[in-house]
């Protein structure tokens, strides 16, 4: 069984929030995934997975350091921020990921053409790469920008040539860091309402979701 630390070690949105993550928390438990909240940092190695999931408190060095290592160990470091850089969301990530090559920009993206609802913030795209076969096609809403640079980092998730980044970004929206032949990896995604009550059953959500808890 693959064990998952949902952090609440940086102020995070919590899965145990029922109006927001009580679908996830249910196809998580029929996956056989076991996911836990966890408030300390020294605990984080008993995990297989931590999940960030719009962390408000700054990462320090040392943490990353320790994070890196956890890396280098096997294992999976998730985190997910949100657009216009909210809470200073965007600037958060960054104290995490930027050693590891990918940098949230702040951004604001649409879509007139491939949305949800006719709503140009809740973008549809199916141009997913490296994940399952039964994830083709995912709404993302409110999502950032990511700007990727290094040999072991390359992009999850593009939106489709008709959405728009108000910084003029490349439409990167989910990146991974995984060193070559590295079981371990981070993974980031410039929205984290992806999964919860109202996306996950939109399109491959909840695959896609679940993919990337157990991948």
């Amino acid at each position: 069984m693959i064990k998952i630390a949902w952090s609440l070690a940086h102020q995070e949105f919590i899965i145990s929030d029922h109006y927001y993550f009580s679908k996830l928390q249910k196809y998580v438990k029929e996956r056989n995934l076991h996911v836990e909240e966890v408030d300390d940092v020294n605990k984080f190695p008993e995990y297989d997975a931590v999940v960030f999931n719009y962390p408000e408190i700054p990462f320090d060095e040392a943490e990353v350091d320790f994070l890196a290592e956890l890396i280098e160990k096997g294992k999976k470091i998730l985190i997910f921020g949100y657009y216009k850089n909210e809470d200073r969301i965007a600037d958060t990530c960054n104290t995490l990921t930027r050693r590891f090559g990918i940098t949230f920009n702040g951004d604001i993206i649409t879509d007139k053409e491939n949305n949800y609802e006719n709503d140009d913030l809740l973008i549809v795209t199916d141009e997913v790469k490296h994940f399952r076969d039964n994830v083709n096609q995912v709404m993302l809403a409110c999502t950032d920008t990511l700007t990727i640079e290094g040999d072991f980092v390359e992009p999850l998730v593009y939106a489709k040539d008709s959405a728009n980044s108000k910084l003029g970004k490349e439409k990167i929206l989910f990146a991974e860091y995984r060193p070559l032949g590295q079981q371990g990896a981070l993974i980031a995604g410039g929205t984290c309402v992806f999964w919860d009550n109202y996306s996950i059953d939109l399109y491959d959500n909840k695959e896609f979701s679940l993919d990337l808890l157990s991948r």
